[in-house]
């Protein structure tokens, strides 16, 4: 079996080798995926902490590094830059619910029942979703979330289960970790038990929320926003039910012109977290004047796995952060597997939010069905925007291709690292 992939790997990359050689815009250099050492691929404040320390050894596979996370708490396989930010920020936090689950205040809280601050506790939340708190009542709202639950949509996969939800643990694991700064619906298991293990001891105890504000020390309340791009598009309330966000991303969505059968196939994919689902409507909510927002739907329903869901989370805040702060866009159009936007100039602009790009056969492939894709548009130009870097052949070859580049645009399209 194992010669018969090999012998298949070889064939596609003689495909490959074979049908550039007739491209005149794109040689046959192609290359291996590189690996890196962290301490040249990261900022110093990213490779080590109290708690925590990233391998000096970083794979790529000619689009996203992956770094092994070591801590305390269990070393990590982190897949993108970005996903390390969040992970090292859930240590930071897991470390704060430990102090807190050790410390005499919190013991004594759970003695006594009846302590609760009245307080707000310090807002993490600066833009909390509003359209929750409308114009149903409490009672309306129930009903509504109960025709989420059991009627209208598929949970996701990293949702707590039924049981859980309906004895009002799963309010509190989203009070508590909306205090600690980290997703309720975190893929880190290693996060989730220590969430659900703090937050049951919290909810035997009625501490609330906001009581368990006060007993959390500083350094944590970050990430949630570590890779979320809230400084373009503001934060999310993670105390909010799954099944009142998916209603309100399901109404945006329809405001927008997205037809309910690809909205419903969106909404239903159980591979994208709730939150994430949020942020991508978000993103598209903050492009009120780009057309054709169901080509880029549609193109998120094929999503099978997480890694898949983050990456194209951040695609559609890249494009946010462009139709924003860079020139407006005019629409979203369906480039194959891929989805691009048009400027009002007619430049395609593509956004893909990659660590390190290689030129390697099946890049070169992608390559030319984009280039062919833009010139049946008659596009004017081909910008690529990454929020990391491209190799050295892969410039020269998007140079080759008259497409305009630009590397590390994190801060500039997401205002994030």
């Amino acid at each position: 079996m194992t010669h018969v992939k090999a012998a298949l790997t070889s064939m596609s990359a003689l495909f490959a080798l074979i049908m550039f050689a007739a491209h005149p815009a794109i040689s046959q250099e192609f290359e291996s995926p590189p690996t890196f050492e962290a301490s040249a691929v990261l900022p110093k404040s990213l490779l080590s902490g109290k708690d925590w320390r990233v391998d000096n050894i970083v794979t790529n596979d000619g689009y996203l590094n992956t770094y092994v996370l070591h801590s305390r708490f269990g070393d990590f396989t982190v897949v993108s830059t970005a996903l390390l930010h969040t992970r090292i920020a859930e240590v930071k936090a897991m470390a704060a619910m430990e102090q807190v689950s050790s410390s005499s205040q919190f013991g004594g809280s759970l003695a006594d029942k009846g302590v609760q601050t009245v307080q707000g506790a310090a807002n993490l939340v600066v833009h909390p979703i509003d359209s929750v708190s409308g114009a149903l009542s409490g009672v309306g709202k129930m009903f509504a979330r109960a025709q989420e639950s059991l009627v209208e949509s598929n949970p996701s996969k990293y949702e707590d289960n039924r049981f859980k939800k309906l004895v009002g643990f799963s309010q509190t694991k989203r009070d508590y970790a909306k205090q600690f700064g980290v997703d309720p619906y975190s893929t880190n298991p290693v996060l989730q038990q220590r969430l659900d293990d703090i937050s049951k001891a919290g909810y035997a105890g009625s501490i609330t929320g906001s009581a368990l504000q006060a007993l959390i020390p500083g350094g944590v309340g970050i990430a949630v926003s570590a890779v979320s791009g809230s400084a373009v598009l503001g934060e999310i309330d993670v105390a909010v039910a799954p099944e009142d966000l998916r209603r309100q991303n399901r109404q945006s969505l329809k405001d927008m012109g997205v037809p309910s059968s690809v909205a419903e196939l969106f909404i239903d994919n159980e591979d994208f977290t709730p939150t994430q689902q949020t942020w991508i409507v978000k993103a598209l909510e903050a492009m009120p004047n780009v057309k054709n927002k169901s080509a880029f739907v549609s193109f998120l329903v094929h999503t099978n796995n997480q890694d898949l869901a983050l990456f194209r989370q951040r695609m559609s805040q890249m494009y946010a952060g462009y139709d924003k702060g860079v020139a407006r866009l005019d629409g979203f159009m369906p480039l194959g597997r891929f989805v691009g936007a048009m400027k009002q100039d007619g430049t395609l602009v593509l956004a893909f939010p990659l660590d390190y790009l290689a030129w390697t056969p099946a890049i070169a492939t992608v390559a030319r069905a984009l280039a062919d894709a833009s010139r049946e548009l008659s596009a004017k130009g081909v910008e690529f925007w990454t929020t990391g870097k491209v190799s050295p052949e892969t410039k020269r070859q998007m140079k080759r291709m008259g497409w305009k580049l630009t590397e590390n645009c994190s801060q500039k399209l997401l205002g994030t690292p």
